[in-house]
């Protein structure tokens, strides 16, 4: 963890956090090349208020490709949005006037933790363990397109959450050997993964050695240059009358 005044400090822990974000789809950045719109650092497009692209009317976006209002990259956001879009394009086919600008109406946060536990924040109430399971259960399922999607999904989990099986985590021959030659290392993976001083330290070496090829290549080329090894070599000598001079190769530069 490198700090704001330059010094660096190394947690040891078990638990890692990725904290590094996510980037939006990158037709998101192909279509602010086009025409023109802006993008945010995750590469989310700016929409007008109707979530259309800005000298674009007849373009619309939705889901975590919009950069509006710091909306979450959520589903609900998407769902929100692609129901105003399609809303809006009817009123325009019927010649109605357009919708107010979209707003975003918050449902709630669910989360699982664990087995049969979860947590939910639905307005002022804030929910967790068990019941707040079986909400994200019932939510999950509910918007789910289909009969049959819920049913194979319901059957799914049921087999999954009663069990200690997950299908859906496998492991290659590749990733068996992986973890045994790690259980070899005395410090397990963290031994692959150099420290912080280790590392500057050898950017630093590396730096040295490539400045070092660069200049020898320089200088060779500087001695082929020189000795008339690399490039054109010519002299001129005077002719004498009318102050003209020849190359020795024969061409008359100036009279």
């Amino acid at each position: 963890m490198r700090k704001k005044d330059g010094s660096t400090e190394r947690i040891e822990a078990m638990t890692k956090v990725w904290a590094a974000g996510v980037q939006a789809n990158p037709l998101g950045r192909l279509l602010a090349q086009q025409t023109g719109a802006p993008v945010d650092r995750a590469g989310r497009i700016g929409v007008n208020p109707d979530l259309t692209l800005p000298g674009h009317p007849e373009v619309f976006v939705v889901g975590d490709m919009i950069s509006l209002d710091n909306l979450p990259g959520v589903a609900q956001v998407a769902i929100q949005g692609a129901k105003y879009a399609a809303k809006e394009i009817e009123r325009r086919v019927e010649n109605k006037p357009p919708q107010k600008p979209f707003k975003y109406f918050d449902k709630g946060s669910m989360a699982t933790i664990s087995r049969f536990s979860a947590v939910a924040l639905v307005g002022r109430f804030r929910l967790t363990g068990f019941i707040a399971w079986l909400m994200w259960l019932a939510v999950h399922i509910v918007y789910l397109t289909g009969f049959k999607n819920r049913t194979s999904a319901l059957m799914h989990w049921t087999i999954s959450f009663l069990g200690n099986g997950r299908s859906e985590r496998v492991a290659t021959e590749q990733q068996v050997f992986g973890r045994l030659a790690l259980e070899r290392l005395d410090h397990g993976a963290s031994d692959l993964v150099p420290t912080p001083g280790e590392y500057e330290a050898g950017q630093l070496a590396l730096q040295e050695r490539r400045r070092a090829e660069l200049e020898a290549k320089a200088f060779e080329e500087a001695r082929l240059t020189d000795s008339g090894q690399r490039g054109h070599h010519r002299e001129r000598v005077a002719s004498g009358l009318g102050g003209s001079s020849t190359d020795i190769d024969g061409s008359v530069s100036g009279v």
